[in-house]
Formats: structure tokens, sequence, C-alpha cells
């Protein structure tokens, strides 16, 4: 019996099993939460829940310890977030309760209260929360078997182009319904199967990255098995990687027109810097040659003909705009930002409670009155008002360890497919760290589910991991 065939723990249940069951977990699971109005539909999402709480539970259950075990560098964060919002949700003694949050919402007569101001929506969000530890941990154990985990960048890609083509037939035709829904908002963009233009151009924004990466994946393939110098055109024509290459590259190509007319401002821009990312991480690694950059040159060139093509006016006018949004004094995202700094001063270190913005929103709100605001319009500021400074700070400084982990592993790596998947995995973190400064993307079930797999697909191989396994065969 070889070493992937390994039964663990006695129970029946091979690695190569294993990894399999997480690899179809996270496609089922990514593809219901997108396709299901990118998991802002709860009833549509539970689904989600309980198919990957089930699976981690059989997991766990047949698989044993080790098909579960992971380093403490992966356990840390994910115990953190979970023990505050347990924490926010735990009736607590008066006494402690307001040495933590002196001054606030007690529950009379009962000697009991909760930090959180509104337990129903903080145990709605802690499902979700479990839910993306779930499938941080689950694209760890896929990342174990390479057949699996390719398996699975391609399947992303492929909804990703999926996405893409659906709002571009919107954008082109007027056609703008999800399946039998007929959209209210964002009538003249292209959102796919989401009903806001800006987590649609989120998600291809993350997605962006893996095309580009299976491009150069093709690309090297090609470079190692190259043909003899007297070959024909025709047998270069129709070599698999050659046609493969071409493939990927009309992916990217068309997942990055999707994002240019969702007409999302910051997701263009964000996704712009990512494959400034990936063109830059790819010119300085040793391992791409002068035709690496010719790809990446085509790619540019191919998109912006194709956006002069179907007429880049109504973006221009988007971006044109972008001063109204930031100048206003009473009515723009700069000032629902002024009162969330004064929320955050509020509930310093524990927070509001997981999910509770739109209801501790307006005990500060000075800006919009009369109208609901129910987000931050910033992932920073949401979440250090809704689990405190400590969690937020402790969130997204893991996040940015994951980003340097995937970048060293994309400049160092020796094995080819490990490297340009941290090449996907930075492009894609970039893409959501910047778009996170004026968006919530990290609110929307789909897309936290999906950076969730990409930041355990980045903490999967260590960069000294992937040199020992590539000099090992």
């Amino acid at each position: 019996m070889s070493a992937p065939d390994a039964q663990l723990g006695g129970t029946g249940l091979t690695e190569k099993t294993v990894s399999r069951v997480a690899e179809l977990t996270l496609i089922c699971g990514v593809a219901l939460a997108v396709l299901a109005f990118g998991g802002t539909e709860p009833a549509s999402f539970a689904l989600v829940e309980i198919l990957l709480m089930g699976a981690a539970a059989l997991l766990i259950a047949r698989a044993g310890r080790d098909a579960v075990h992971f380093s403490a560098k992966t356990l840390l964060v994910p115990a953190v977030l979970a023990a505050v919002v347990l924490l926010q949700l735990c009736p607590l003694p008066l006494g402690a309760w307001e040495r933590l949050a002196p001054g606030e919402n007690s529950t009379p007569g009962v000697g009991l209260a909760r930090l959180t101001i509104e337990p129903y929506s903080t145990r709605a969000h802690f499902l979700i929360l479990l839910t993306c530890i779930i499938a941080f941990y689950l694209a760890q154990i896929a990342a174990r078997d390479r057949q699996h985990k390719r398996r699975l960048i391609r399947f992303v890609t492929i909804l990703g182009a999926f996405e893409a083509f659906y709002g571009l037939v919107q954008y082109l035709t007027g056609w703008q319904k999800i399946f039998a829904y007929v959209k209210k908002y964002d009538l003249e963009e292209a959102t796919g199967t989401y009903i806001n233009r800006n987590h649609y151009a989120g998600f291809l924004g993350m997605v962006l990255p893996f095309s580009l990466a299976l491009v150069f994946y093709e690309y090297e393939s090609l470079r190692r098995n190259p043909l003899h110098p007297a070959a024909s055109l025709k047998k270069l024509m129709i070599r698999p990687n050659l046609e493969k290459l071409i493939f990927w590259q009309a992916v990217a190509v068309v997942i990055f027109a999707g994002i240019i007319f969702s007409r999302s401002r910051m997701g263009i821009v964000a996704a712009s810097a990512s494959l400034f990312v990936i063109f830059g991480l790819s010119a300085f690694s040793r391992f791409h040659g002068k035709m690496g950059h010719l790809l990446s040159a085509s790619f540019l060139v191919v998109s912006i003909c194709l956006a002069l093509w179907i007429g880049p006016g109504a973006i221009v006018a988007r971006f044109a705009s972008v001063s109204d949004e930031y100048t206003l004094k009473d009515q723009s995202r700069l000032s629902i930002w002024r009162d969330d700094v004064r929320l955050i001063r509020q509930h310093l270190w524990l927070g509001t409670g997981f999910g509770t913005f739109p209801i501790a929103f307006t005990a500060v709100q000075t800006t919009f009155l009369g109208k609901f605001v129910n987000h931050a319009h910033n992932d920073y500021l949401e979440v250090a008002s809704d689990l405190g400074l400590p969690a937020a700070l402790v969130l997204f400084a893991s996040v940015v360890f994951a980003l340097a982990r995937a970048i060293v592993t994309s400049l160092s790596a020796q094995e080819r497919f490990e490297r340009l998947v941290a090449l996907g995995c930075a492009g894609s973190i970039v893409a959501v760290l910047l778009h996170s400064l004026v968006d919530f993307n990290l609110y929307i079930p789909a897309n936290a589910l999906f950076f969730s797999m990409i930041l355990g697909l980045a903490m999967a191989t260590p960069p000294r991991q992937s040199m020992a396994r590539s000099e090992a065969r």
C-alpha cells in the first residue's frame, strides 16, 4: 500500500479519500453559495453550512486525528476569533459584565447580561464564521493531494468564468435576471448571480489571479517539453498544453472583462493591483522567461481591446463621479467611517457583537439620517466595531502573514505547481485587502467562504516544504 493510500487511524479512510471529501465539499459549498445570490439568502447558505459542518463531523469521526491535525500557527487565529464571539454570546454575571462593558445593556431582574447588543445576529454570524473556518481547514486537507488541489483550483476558475460570462450577457443584452429572479438593483451593470455589482467584482477579483496562474502553469509545461526546432507549425498548434494555455488566457480575459463591466470602481482598482502583483512576482521569479512577460502583455492588450470594443464610456463616467461620494460632508462613506470610529472607541476591546453593526450604528449615527445603514463599507472598521480592535488586528495581521507566505512561496518554491498556486493566492489576497477599504466583501457569505479557502491554500504548503518535496523527487 502506497503512502497516499495508507489508512488513517485504522478507520478505513485513506488519506486520498479524506482529501477527496474535502475537495468535493469545497466545490459544492462554494458553487452553491456563489450561485445562490452570493450566499446572502439565509436559507440557501444554511445548506452550505450544513454541508461543510457535516463534512467536518464526518472527517473527525471517521478519519481520526491524523486527518484533522494542523500546525499551531493555523489553529491560533480561528480559535481566538471563535472565542471572542462565544464570549460575546455567553451570559455573564452583572459584575463581570460591567467590568468588561461598563454602563451597557444589562438584563434587568436576571442578573446576567451579554456583551453583544443583539444575540440573534451574533449567533447567525457565528455560524457563518464557523463555516468559513471549516473551509479554511478543508482547503488545507484538499491541498495534501496535488491532483485534488489542481482540480479544486480549476473548478473555481471555471465558476468565475461562468459568473463573468453571465454578467457580460446581462450587460450587453439588458437581460437583467438572476436565473428566474428579476433584478431590482444595478440594472445597468454586470452582476452575475450576485445582487450587488461590488460583491460580484470582489468574487471575480479573487478568481482572476488563479486564471493567470493557470496560464503560467501551462506555459511552463510547454517550456519544459520543447519541440524539435524542425517541427512544423501544425505540430505546435495541436499541442495539448498550448491549447490549454490559450483556453486559460481566454478565461482570464473574460473574467477581467466581467470585472470592468460590473462598473465597480474599487473592484477594477483592486483587480488591477492584483495583476501588478502577479506580473511583478512573475518578473522577479527566476522561473519565468521572456515568454512569461509576453503572456502578461498579451493578456493586457486583449483585455483592453475587448473593453474598447464593448464600449468603455459607462466605466469612465463612473470614475469621473468618484469625487462626489467622498466630498459630500454628510452623505458619504467618509461620514459613515467617522461615525464608526466613534463606535469603535465606545466598544474598543470586545466590540458590540459580531454582525450587530446595523443596530449598533444607530447609537452614533449622524449621517444618512432617516436611512438604514447596514454596513460600514469598510471591512477593517466594521470588524473592529463588531469584534473589538484586538480581534480585528489579530485577524488582519494573520491575513497579511498569509500574503507574505504566499509571496515567499511563489518566489522560492521549486515545485512549479505549488509556486503558481501561491502566486494566485497572493494576487487574490491583495485584491481583497484593497477592496475591503471601501466595501464589505468579507460580510458577503460566498466571498468570505471563498476567501477562507484561499487563505487555507496559502497556508497549506510552506516554502521549505515545497522545496523539500521537489528535491525528494
